[in-house]
């Protein structure tokens, strides 16, 4: 008698698991199914993480979550700790001093792309907030209704042909394309050259505390987080929108006549 009770308690056991199962397996395929309409766009579009070609994957996968422990255990509390101590009056004058020696860098890159208006539009607004703005403290330009022009080397490149090359993970600095990589360089000697502060002998813009401040405050500027989606899928969300990102700013780099405002 208790061994025949044994079996049949072994019998229901064993059918409960199997229901179990069954209903993980469903529940398994019913994630399955959302997670691939969230991968694929409206019906009769393309994959869009298909059509971001990522020859260097891997690499790139590593670096990201290089990217990501880094800004978790370093960068993240030192933005912080900025942002806590530092007013935001402060703050938004040490934002527009960057923005404004960048301008020359657009003005550079705009002479190289044979662009003279857009060239001399970069100089007037570096002129205004350095001469009105005490130095680029205040940024004078905007509120008198002038644009933020934008040009970097690598859309100078873009500009004469050159393609961006494999999409790029870097350390630190995070997505970009070979090409523009290269153009970051350029863009770091071109600023060197162009140190309107160092000519005057009042301070080099490229010492280290000046290099550390401007890295914080880049940083605090951008409204992203790693792992902030708590997606599988983020690392293609951020190749997809940089991407895009990266095409509305060639696209209006393209049209001269165009002088499109950009928070930079």
């Amino acid at each position: 008698m208790k061994i025949k009770n044994l079996l049949l308690l072994s019998v229901l056991s064993l059918t409960l698991v199997s229901c179990s199962s069954t209903n993980e397996v469903n529940k398994s395929n019913t994630d399955y199914s959302e997670a691939s309409n969230v991968v694929y766009a409206n019906s009769g579009e393309r994959n869009f993480m298909a059509d971001e070609p990522d020859p260097w994957e891997p690499f790139n996968r590593r670096m990201y979550y290089f990217n990501y422990q880094i800004e978790r255990l370093l960068i993240t509390p030192i933005v912080n700790t900025y942002k806590f101590i530092t007013p935001d009056f402060v703050e938004d004058r040490v934002s527009n001093f960057f923005k404004n020696a960048k301008v020359l860098n657009t003005m550079a890159n705009s002479a190289f792309q044979f662009k003279g208006r857009k060239s001399m539009r970069a100089l007037g607004r570096f002129t205004i907030n350095t001469v009105l703005g005490l130095g680029g403290l205040f940024d004078v330009a905007s509120k008198m209704g002038m644009p933020k022009p934008y040009e970097d080397f690598g859309l100078t490149l873009a500009h004469y042909g050159v393609g961006r090359g494999p999409y790029l993970v870097l350390p630190i600095l995070g997505p970009t394309y070979l090409r523009d990589a290269f153009g970051m360089g350029v863009d770091s000697v071109v600023a060197g050259k162009t140190d309107i502060y160092k000519r005057m002998d009042l301070f080099s813009s490229s010492n280290a505390g000046l290099t550390v401040l401007k890295g914080v405050d880049m940083r605090k500027n951008i409204d992203f987080q790693y792992h902030q989606t708590n997606s599988p899928f983020e690392y293609e969300y951020v190749r997809f929108l940089y991407s895009k990102y990266r095409g509305i700013q060639e696209e209006n780099s393209s049209n001269i006549w165009r002088f499109r405002s950009y928070n930079y």
